[in-house]
């Protein structure tokens, strides 16, 4: 479930900061970022790890989806650095993809406990506005019956029109 809510987060700081080209790759990044996880503790190769041995599995599904060589390599990045704690630079072009996984991964830490996630790491403005929404989907979707993307969506949409 953690997955899903990291993609419906990067749908929505997408459509929120107006980088949605930049938010596509972040969301193919977010479906294998933790996919090679090992355990649930503080780990910062796990992304690395799914960018080598997970986006060769999911290559020919992201290709099938739009996503070209070149962006590969980004949605590879980007699963790279969301288990680290560095930044890019300012300049890089790749950073807004990285930043978007980034904050759409740290809005779900609300699931390691309620004073886990510090706002002062978020990146955008409106991941600091999307906060309650994290807080939201993460307690009504432990709830949850079944296991689906499309489900976490719908949840999200009742969510956002309570």
């Amino acid at each position: 479930m953690h997955t899903y809510r990291v993609m419906t987060h990067v749908l929505r700081l997408g459509m929120l900061t107006g980088y949605t080209s930049e938010a596509r790759l972040a969301f193919f990044a977010a479906y294998i970022h933790d996919m090679s996880r090992r355990h649930d503790g503080y780990c910062t190769r796990h992304g690395a790890d799914a960018a080598n041995l997970k986006l060769p599995l999911y290559h020919n599904l992201f290709v099938s989806n739009g996503a070209t060589r070149e962006e590969l390599v980004i949605i590879g990045k980007a699963s790279t650095m969301h288990s680290l704690g560095n930044e890019l630079p300012p300049d890089d072009p790749h950073r807004i993809p990285v930043a978007i996984l980034k904050d759409a991964d740290a809005l779900d830490r609300i699931r390691l406990g309620a004073d886990d996630l510090d706002p002062s790491f978020l990146r955008f403005g409106e991941s600091h506005d999307a906060i309650l929404f994290g807080q939201q989907l993460y307690f009504q979707s432990i709830g949850m019956k079944t296991d689906s993307f499309e489900n976490m969506l719908q949840l999200s949409v009742e969510i956002l029109n309570l």
